[in-house]
Parts: structure tokens; sequence; C-alpha cells
């Protein structure tokens, strides 16, 4: 790579970088990544994903759980992909095709990506009406939600789920 080029990569990053900060601040803490996974529509805090990419080509990793969908090199990067539907036992795994798949934030320690179903785009929870607590929830859900539709929106923690024992151990 000419040294210009990689002159223009680094403004180009920073500008990335600028725009992603830009728009954290505008939409505040009030908007979530809206998807859905296993046929139900999720949320997620913007500051637990690093990058939304369609599912590029997965390697296929023998001896690991059905929900371990393989790996895959994002610009360079290998990453674990799991199937986040079959991972909370929502359903089969997704047949290869069209999808989606979340790359948790590296602040994590892990080069994780959940596959899902789509990426719907923010959500702002001002819009949304919060549901009582439910005591029998799983540990990574951090709410449940309601819009005006009345379609249910689960909050999940991907920073819980990707320290999980099962989650690090794929291997059968």
């Amino acid at each position: 790579m000419s040294k210009r080029s990689r002159e223009s990569m680094r403004e180009f990053q920073a500008r990335l970088t600028e725009r992603i900060q830009a728009v954290q601040i505008q939409t505040g803490p009030g908007s979530k990544l809206g998807f859905i996974a296993g046929g139900r529509q999720w949320l997620v805090n913007l500051d637990q994903i690093n990058e939304v990419v369609t599912v590029p080509a997965l390697a296929g990793i023998p001896w690991t759980k059905p929900w371990f969908a393989g790996v895959a090199n994002v610009r360079g990067v290998v990453y674990g992909c799991t199937d986040l539907a079959a991972f909370l036992d929502l359903s089969a795994p997704l047949p290869v095709g069209e999808s989606r798949l979340l790359l948790v934030n590296p602040e994590f320690g892990v080069n994780a990506g959940w596959r899902v179903e789509r990426a719907l785009g923010l959500r702002s929870i001002e819009r949304l009406t919060r549901e009582p607590d439910n005591d029998n929830a799983p540990p990574w859900e951090k709410g449940r939600w309601r819009d005006a539709d009345r379609s249910e929106w689960v909050e999940i923690d991907f920073s819980y789920l990707v320290a999980l024992p099962k989650f690090l151990e794929a291997g059968l």
C-alpha cells in the first residue's frame, strides 16, 4: 500500500469515527439498535456493537455446537459467529443466505458476531412503553418494551452473553 493510500485510509477512518461519535451524541442514550432474531424483535445498546454487516462467507468449524455458525473474515479480522436465535434456543440455526452479523464491541475481549435475521435500525426508547420487570427473566434480558402497535421488544445484553461459559465453550 502506498504512503498516500495509507494517509487516505487514516483520514477516512478518522472521519468515520467522528461521524459515529456524532450520531451517538445526536441519538442520545435513548436510542438502541432494533433487530429480528428467531422471529422476535430485539434491542441492544449501541455501545455493545461495533458494526452491522451482511454475513460474509462463513467457514464451518467441525465439532462445534449447532448454534456456532462458523468463522468469518471481516476486513482482515476473524470473528467467531453465533446464530443468536439458536444460541437462545428460540429456533433452529438460520440457513445460509441473506442475514446480518452484529459484531460485538471489541472491549468485551472477544472477536464475536451474532447472526440475526434482519437489522431494523435505530429505535427510540422514548417512543416505547416499558413493561414491568419479570422476576423469571434470564439475566441477559435488560428489559421489555412495547411499541405503539403493542409489539414486544426485548432488550438484550451482549456483554453478558459473550461471558457465559456456554458461549465460550462452543466445541462439542
